[in-house]
């Protein structure tokens, strides 16, 4: 093909119309442009003469999109053909255009990546099948813009809300192990605002919580907010799962073979006897009245058998009874021994109570093993006489030493047949210590002869009284004493409780915490270290003037046995009750309870429960470790337990099946409310309500715990509420705002629709009852197909068990209609909103019956849809323009509303159609049900833009068929 043939223009494309104007310019773009370049745009010029609208009904706009998949489909059908591009390429050769530089040219066009839609006219006829792409382009434009605007909202929750601060995490990292001291990250945190998690505090970055009141509005909880990121809706509750384990990370899992033991027992015996005795203890707090919690604990401990585990912890309630007085008040030792200072007098004074204490359980521990081993060798002890302390206390050493008239222990000193200096010492281990200054001063002519100088120390040392201590100048005369010929023992010559009667009156040696052939047991190794202890508030000299170097306080004694760990006095792990035993003894009530808790943890819960019943136990509040570790250490060094979790833990096992006493158990929480360092108070009552609300979401013992307000507006009191003073809560406002409410509150979060109506019904915000209720039915009318019987399928059930929201709608309106002190709480728009819902489900229902003219008659007394046999264009829009304020759940079912009543019309017309009968009545009635027809189908068209696109097609569809 030549190059002249193609730059001639082809012909009979001009016609008739033309003016000199177009072909001047025709022929000078011609000029211009290369030849197949110039041919095409003639012919674009050429197509714009061609008639258009020919048929009146209008031109389709087809974009680029549609002209592809036109092409394609043409491409699909046209028959293939072996020699089709030779004829064409001959065809076109024919005309002058040259087909290679065609396809060469349009290679070399770059289209931009954002092609613009071009919009193209063209006569088409196939309407369904563009109607049909649309659709489908509309679904697929809907779900993007949904999934972008989802990931833009995740994207700025997580920016706002979710803000590592690395420097805190890698103190996290370095607490962990060890490299930094504990609480180091947590003050990081608390300067940088952030939570526990490492995550900035949500609360901080949310605005104020949509549940409160304003003027003029209506009080509708949020789905989502602040609250719903808290604790107990990640799981991490005070009362722990249902199910599963419980243990604390730095606990373990408690022993298999007592865990096995105990469950059997425990649900028949120990928890029930235990739980009558704090259901007591609050019965006593009501009335403001002490109760003897330790006694009475000793007592149900002691009732649990005579094994060896089960008397020691009997006895340790004992110890515990000796340290605290029966009628001592609640919470006494709260300040001195929480949050005093470590050398403070308060907390000086807290030790010397506590050592004494100690001394004493010791003692009468002592005095009584004597008298029993008399009583069970009567002739060996040969007691005889008056049975007098001394006497007694003669007679065990005949039990121990005396053998055939001769004393065994040959290295003991004996005056008239007595072993005069262990007889001594063991009047001081039974605590008698006036007998034994009194049997001294009756026998000084003895000492006189073998240490003249020991009734003077004696003497001054009882009167001390519980001080126990020598006066200075005679301390060190002692101590010199005891340097010069007395320190060095010669266990073959020397008597070992001479030795130790000087070493514990002038606390002698105290680098030798021991004393060969005397502390032979765990108990009396223990009562030796606490009559060597002194601690006085000076760091320097006590009252009696020892120096720091001499000085044994009960913190080097905890120390030391900490280092000895429960090894040392449970060797084989087969008697945990005597390192439990030593740690009660030296006041570290925490880490005995982290010790015991594995072998025995409902005693553990209940040991917690009495010392903290009298403030002699420091509770963590810590949030990073209150969900893992049982046992921690504040700031000062000193440990602390994890209470909260350790009470909410043990309900686990009855808390479902008897609520009332999962009460009693939790409310104790709230004895630590009266902390005053840092937030602890406050963080306690926290948790103790933070737990009752769990409690009532996960039992639903609406009725028995919270109580009920009858139809006529009164309220019946539940268990909590009745409790409201151990719980620290006032008045009955505070109660409902601070308990009932949150609990609807976190309901209403979880998706628990008839908990959360019941919970807000009975802390009195009706009209927040009647706004859940609309938004949960909306929601379920609008989610339902007109096919299934998701909705409205309820039978009647009581006002706590209703879990149909058409039901549950039903009950509550029935109660809050029959009061109208209820109905008047209850906002007119809230009222208005349920009866149209209600309205719009008996239409659903005569729908899915297939009672037509009912459905009409239900629609119509929805009164949103314009229903009138006139077709005035005025009230339409009136109609249309009240859509915009109307309840979000109502407005989301009018699109189904207007499909309930279009098929309706289409149903009944087609029936008529079909009739035999023909008449004039018939015939008005098929004109009235068109009429009523159109005006809902412009109300639609007014309105189109607010309905999903395939309703508003499936209603034009439906019109069509009238």
């Amino acid at each position: 093909m030549s190059s002249t043939a193609t730059t001639a223009p082809p012909t009979g494309l001009m016609t008739s119309n033309d003016t000199t104007t177009t072909t001047a310019t025709t022929a000078t773009a011609t000029a211009l442009l290369p030849p197949a370049a110039s041919l095409l745009d003639q012919l674009l010029e050429h197509t714009k003469s061609l008639p258009r609208n020919v048929t009146g009904l209008g031109t389709i706009q087809l974009g680029i999109s549609e002209i592809s998949s036109q092409a394609r489909l043409l491409r699909e059908r046209a028959a293939p053909s072996s020699d089709g591009d030779t004829k064409a390429h001959y065809l076109l050769a024919g005309s002058g255009i040259n087909a290679e530089d065609i396809a060469q040219d349009l290679e070399t066009v770059t289209l931009p990546t954002a092609v613009e839609t071009t919009v193209v006219s063209a006569t088409e006829k196939d309407i369904a099948g563009y109607l049909r792409y649309k659709r489908e382009e509309n679904i697929i434009a809907s779900i993007e813009e949904s999934v972008k605007q989802t990931a833009r909202k995740f994207d700025a929750f997580v920016s706002a809300n979710i803000r590592l601060d690395w420097n805190y995490e890698k103190l996290l990292v370095c607490e962990h192990f060890g490299l930094v001291p504990r609480g180091t990250a947590s003050k990081l945190g608390a300067e940088l605002g952030i939570a526990a998690t490492g995550t900035r505090g949500v609360a901080q970055q949310l605005p104020a919580s949509s549940t409160e009141v304003t003027p003029g509005r209506t009080r509708m909880p949020l789905a989502t907010g602040a609250a719903g990121w808290k604790k107990s809706s990640l799981g991490r509750s005070v009362l722990g799962p249902v199910s599963g384990a419980l243990e604390f990370a730095d606990v373990g899992g408690v022993d298999a073979a007592i865990q096995q033991q105990q469950m059997g027992l425990l649900m028949q015996n120990r928890q029930q006897r235990y739980a009558a005795v704090i259901v007591a203890l609050n019965n006593c707090r009501m009335e403001h009245k002490s109760m003897p919690l330790i006694p009475e604990m000793a007592e149900v401990s002691k009732s649990f058998g005579t094994d060896t585990r089960t008397q020691q912890l009997s006895d340790s309630w004992t110890m515990l009874g000796c340290v605290i007085p029966p009628d001592t008040a609640e919470r006494k030792f709260a300040q001195d021994y929480c949050e005093s200072a470590e050398d403070s007098p308060e907390s000086v004074h807290m030790k010397k109570l506590i050592i004494r204490g100690s001394r004493l359980y010791l003692e009468m521990q002592f005095f009584n093993l004597v008298e029993s081993d008399i009583a069970k060798y009567p002739q060996e002890a040969q007691l005889g006489g008056i049975p007098s302390v001394e006497n007694k206390i003669l007679a065990y050493l005949k039990l121990r030493f005396l053998k055939n008239g001769v004393w065994m222990k040959q290295n003991l000193q004996i005056v008239n047949n007595v072993p005069i200096w262990a007889l001594i010492f063991y009047l001081f281990r039974a605590g008698h210590l006036q007998e034994a200054l009194d049997y001294t001063l009756q026998n000084e002519g003895y000492f006189q002869k073998i240490e003249r100088t020991f009734p003077i120390y004696l003497k001054a040392y009882v009167k001390s009284g519980d001080e126990r201590r020598l006066p200075g100048d005679l301390a060190e005369r002692l101590q010199a004493e005891f340097n010069h010929h007395i320190r060095v023992y010669d266990p073959k010559t020397d008597d070992p409780y001479k030795y130790a009667l000087y070493k514990l009156i002038g606390r002698c040696e105290l680098n030798r915490k021991n004393i060969p052939e005397v502390l032979l047991v765990t108990e009396d190794w223990m009562w030796a270290q606490l009559m060597m202890i002194q601690d006085s508030p000076s760091a320097t000299t006590d009252v009696f003037g020892v120096s720091a170097a001499e000085r044994y306080t009960l913190l080097d004694l905890r120390n030391m046995l900490v280092q000895l760990g429960a090894r040392h006095f449970n060797p084989r792990g087969n008697n945990p009750g005597v390192y439990f035993q030593v740690l009660l003894l030296s006041g570290q009530y925490e880490r005995a309870i982290h010790y015991i808790y594995k072998y025995h943890p409902v005693d553990a819960v209940h040991f917690a429960i009495g010392l903290a019943y009298y403030g002699l136990l420091r509770v963590s509040a810590e949030a990073s470790t209150l969900d893992t570790d049982l046992l921690t250490v504040d700031g000062r060094g000193r440990p602390e337990i994890n209470y909260a979790r350790l009470v909410g833990y043990y309900t686990r096992d009855f808390r479902r099946k008897d609520p009332q006493i999962a009460v009693d158990y939790l409310s104790l929480i709230c004895l630590c409310g009266d902390l005053k360092v840092g937030d602890k108070g406050a963080e306690y009552l926290r948790l103790c309500h933070e737990s009752l609300r769990e409690l009532i979401l996960e039992t639903r013992d609406f009725a028995s715990l919270l109580g009920d307000v009858r139809a006529d507006g009164t309220r019946v009191p539940g268990i909590i509420e009745q409790k409201m003073e151990l719980i620290k809560i006032s008045n009955e406002q505070e109660y409902l705002r601070t308990i009932t409410e949150q609990a609807a509150e976190q309901a209403d979060q979880d998706g628990r629709t008839a908990d959360a109506v019941l919970l807000y019904h009975l802390s009195e915000e009706y009209d927040v009852v009647v706004a859940i209720i609309n938004k949960t039915l909306g929601e379920s009318l609008a989610i339902a197909d007109l096919s299934s019987d998701e909705v409205g399928a309820g039978v009647s059930m009581s006002l706590a068990a209703a879990e149909d929201p058409v039901q549950l709608a039903r009950n509550m309106m029935s109660v809050y209609t029959n009061n109208g002190e209820i109905l008047r709480k209850v906002t007119p728009k809230n009222r208005e909103a349920c009866a149209m819902l209600l309205h719009i489900v008996d239409a659903r229902r005569a729908y899915e019956n297939g009672r037509w003219e009912e459905c009409l008659q239900r629609v119509e007394s929805v009164n949103v849809l314009p229903m009138e046999l006139t077709n005035n264009t005025g009230t339409i829009r009136h109609r249309a323009q009240q859509f915009g304020g109307l309840d979000e759940s109502v407005a989301r079912n009018v699109p189904m509303l207007l499909v309930l009543a279009m098929d309706s019309f289409v149903r009944i017309t087609r029936d008529m159609d079909v009739s035999a009968y023909g008449d004039a009545t018939r015939n008005k009635k098929i004109v009235e049900l068109r009429t009523r027809a159109k005006n809902c189908m412009i109300y639609a068209g007014m309105i189109q833009y607010r309905m999903p696109r395939e309703v508003y097609g499936r209603l034009t569809r439906m019109e069509t068929e009238l």
